[in-house]
């Protein structure tokens, strides 16, 4: 009996709240069941240059029409769809639309007027501010030589896509070339250097992978560099800190014009680096960097050195650190920026051989 009046009461309760269930419902319903037009799908947006473009899925055959909001629904577009297949693809671009992130609310309608469920996205539209904040491609260096440029370019961005340049060849023609972003040097042959050179460059970048539009810097001008242009050695002298004397090998052999002379290093025992060569140039000079050539044969050359230069022979620049070939040919060592000095002394720290000494052939100062 007991279990009996127990089942009794709990439908009791169950059709109470049932009777609560359908109450709440039916004043949704009470002029009839509310019919939705089948809302959008697999929404995608595509960033741009002032505008930008939204897509997805409509597969309710009953949808004919959509319509956008935004800025808070005080800007809209209403759509008519033209339909083609069970589940369609629309795409639609927006502009012109202001700068900014902007939060989009996506409804559709068929025939009857029926209005869908709102679907709602986000997105990035990139103008003025951003094309602003761009950065341009480093350029390290661009030497000129019989004729051609070579560009040596620093590190991109991650949304540089690549760099675009404009010259004008020695024949008169502007030239437009395309350089990849992973390419780490340009060449431009057939080039006319002068005092009014025209070269310079823009770099691109693509903002988001997906966005519609690519982006570009300002033109810069590239500086170009001639070819380098030692200056005359004469009237110069040198001194060392110590050379090898019973050869008679001293430090002006490195700066007499001879591949065949040296300074060579002390010997003695206990020398040992650093060792130290210092030329006064006799005037002031602008440099744009050093020429060293080493001994030959190639017989324990030098490796590790720094450069330092001064007016006066008494307070000194470092000029920094710098490593040296173990090669034959002349070395150029082009300085990040010019300088104007008239004494320089080289500091050498090592060699191939990890000695305690080594011999130089010749040093220079160089401009463009």
């Amino acid at each position: 009996m007991k279990i009996y009046n127990a089942c009794l009461l709990a439908l009791l309760l169950l059709f109470a709240a049932c009777s609560k269930m359908d109450d709440t419902y039916k004043q949704f319903i009470k002029n009839g069941e509310i019919p939705y037009a089948g809302s959008v799908d697999s929404v995608k947006v595509f960033p741009g240059d002032n505008r930008i473009q939204l897509s997805w899925l409509v597969s309710d055959p009953r949808v004919t029409k959509a319509k956008i909001y935004w800025n808070n629904k005080s800007d809209s577009l209403d759509m008519v769809l033209k339909r083609q297949y069970d589940v369609d693809t629309i795409n639609v671009i927006l502009f012109p639309i202001a700068e900014g992130a902007y939060s989009f609310d996506i409804y559709t309608f068929d025939d009857e007027g029926n209005k869908s469920i709102k679907v709602s996205t986000t997105g990035q539209v990139y103008g003025e501010r951003y094309i602003s904040s761009l950065l341009p491609r480093p350029v390290k260096s661009a030497l000129y030589s019989n004729g051609k440029v070579a560009i040596t370019w620093g590190s991109a961005d991650t949304h540089v896509t690549g760099t675009e340049i404009r010259y004008t060849d020695a024949g008169g023609t502007v030239q437009h070339i395309s350089v990849p972003v992973d390419s780490n040097t340009t060449t431009l042959s057939n080039f006319l250097f002068s005092d009014n050179t025209d070269l310079a460059y823009t770099t691109v970048y693509l903002p988001d992978s997906s966005a519609i539009d690519l982006f570009k810097t300002a033109y810069e001008a590239i500086a170009v560099k001639g070819p380098p242009v030692e200056y005359a050695k004469t009237g110069w002298t040198a001194i060392a800190s110590d050379y090898d004397e019973p050869s008679g090998r001293g430090p002006a052999n490195a700066i007499d014009n001879k591949a065949s002379t040296v300074w060579h290093m002390s010997k003695v025992a206990g020398l040992t680096y650093p060792r130290t060569i210092t030329v006064d140039m006799g005037t002031i000079n602008l440099a744009y960097g050093f020429t060293f050539t080493q001994r030959t044969p190639l017989d324990g050359p030098l490796k590790l050195i720094e450069i330092e230069v001064s007016d006066d022979n008494t307070t000194w620049q470092p000029l920094g650190a710098f490593t040296l070939l173990s090669a034959a040919d002349k070395q150029y060592i082009d300085l990040t920026e010019t300088v104007s000095f008239r004494y320089f002394r080289v500091i050498v720290r090592s060699d191939y051989k990890n000695g305690n000494f080594s011999a130089l052939a010749e040093v220079g100062v160089y401009k463009r």
